[in-house]
């Protein structure tokens, strides 16, 4: 009986731990995701995160708003 209130923590701490992740394998998750044009666009969800590893230049900033602001009538 000892040994199955044992195992049941340990299951679940491994459980816990293998959803943990290296700053490592999230800088190349996020390198492999921002290499894709279109999740370095403003309104993505990942645009942010982008923008730390490729800031945009002041051009492509600008362009992308005026691409992104309501037209007047």
């Amino acid at each position: 009986m000892t040994s199955i209130r044992l195992i049941g923590p340990v299951f679940l701490a491994s459980i816990v731990l293998s959803g943990c992740q290296t700053s490592q394998s999230r800088q190349a998750e996020l390198a492999a995701i921002c290499a894709n044009p279109v999740n370095r666009q403003p309104q993505n969800f990942y645009f942010d995160e982008c923008q730390a590893l490729y800031p945009s230049s002041d051009q492509a900033l600008q362009k992308d708003y005026q691409l992104g602001a309501p037209a007047g009538r």
